[in-house]
């Protein structure tokens, strides 16, 4: 159960990084401190002027939660609880999010359909837990 746990912890740890990347690159396209964007990211740039500020906070403290839990699952300890919190507030603000007409544009039908893929894989991710934290 050990490795398994240091298993969802590298994945949750990614997932937060993830999180954070993505929150990060808004801020600083919203802040004017990101001079240039790469051309891959450019049809983000609608989207990012399309999220509210309370969003980015809310997204911000997912991320924050996301790396707790990682870190307790690193550290043995109760991880379950945060992290469905975590992903909680996370689908709660994909859905918002999702309901912007920016989303819908910016993304193709095969993206927007990974969204629920990564839903489906969080879920799996807290079973697991819920399972190595029951196992001990």
């Amino acid at each position: 159960m050990k490795v398994l746990r240091w298993v969802l912890g590298a994945l949750v740890l990614a997932y937060a990084g993830m999180c954070g990347l993505m929150a990060g690159l808004n801020v600083l396209h919203k802040l004017d401190r990101l001079t240039t964007v790469p051309a891959e990211m450019q049809r983000m740039v609608p989207l990012w002027e399309a999220t509210p500020w309370w969003h980015l906070a809310v997204w911000g403290l997912t991320a924050l939660l996301l790396l707790v839990s990682a870190w307790r699952l690193f550290t043995g300890g109760k991880a379950l609880g945060v992290f469905v919190l975590a992903i909680a507030m996370d689908i709660a603000t994909w859905w918002i999010m999702h309901k912007l007409p920016a989303y819908q544009t910016v993304f193709t039908k095969a993206e927007l359909t990974y969204d629920y893929y990564t839903i489906g894989a969080l879920v799996l991710v807290a079973l697991l837990i819920g399972a190595t934290e029951r196992g001990r």
